[in-house]
């Protein structure tokens, strides 16, 4: 998704619900696994992003919660656009690595969470290439936190971005 934030600008005559509807769909088109996952996208403001993942069938595992791993993708996808959010346009960013900390199994459907905070917005902005730690949490329907942790990414812009791995 290049261009985040101008692409939910250009949408801001739509009423939330139908921009955060036509986002998804348009990262669903660019990324298989956000599609195949039947992700959502409920919140998107500056410094915070929010992913719903249902609890359906084939994201389940044998206990008919989600899998462990299908929540922190939820996560890794929430961390990834809350940095996309503040690039420039044309910039690339990569997921390094993935941190989560799983404390119990999930119940019904989950919500993942991702922020930061004002200096690092900055950061992100005003830099050409950088690095950031993002943290992240996955809430289940009973509203505890089984999931914790952080992911690495890495971005650079355009005209850079061929060493970026």
């Amino acid at each position: 998704m290049s261009d985040l934030s101008g692409s939910l600008g250009r949408l801001g005559f739509l009423p939330r619900g139908w921009r955060y509807r036509i986002v998804s769909a348009a990262l669903g088109r660019q990324s298989r696994y956000f599609r195949t996952h039947g992700f959502r996208i409920v919140d998107i403001e500056p410094g915070r992003v929010s992913i719903l993942a249902g609890n359906r069938r084939h994201l389940r595992n044998r206990a008919g919660g989600i899998h462990s791993m299908a929540a922190s993708l939820a996560g890794e996808y929430a961390a990834a656009l809350v940095v996309a959010q503040h690039l420039a346009r044309g910039a690339k960013l990569v997921v390094k690595a993935v941190q989560a900390d799983f404390r119990k199994p999930l119940r019904g459907d989950i919500h993942a969470h991702a922020s930061i905070d004002a200096t690092q917005i900055v950061a992100v902005s005003g830099s050409t290439e950088g690095r950031a730690r993002i943290a992240m949490r996955v809430v289940d329907a009973s509203g505890t936190v089984p999931i914790r942790g952080h992911v690495d990414v890495v971005w650079r812009s355009s005209s850079r971005a061929d060493g970026l791995l």
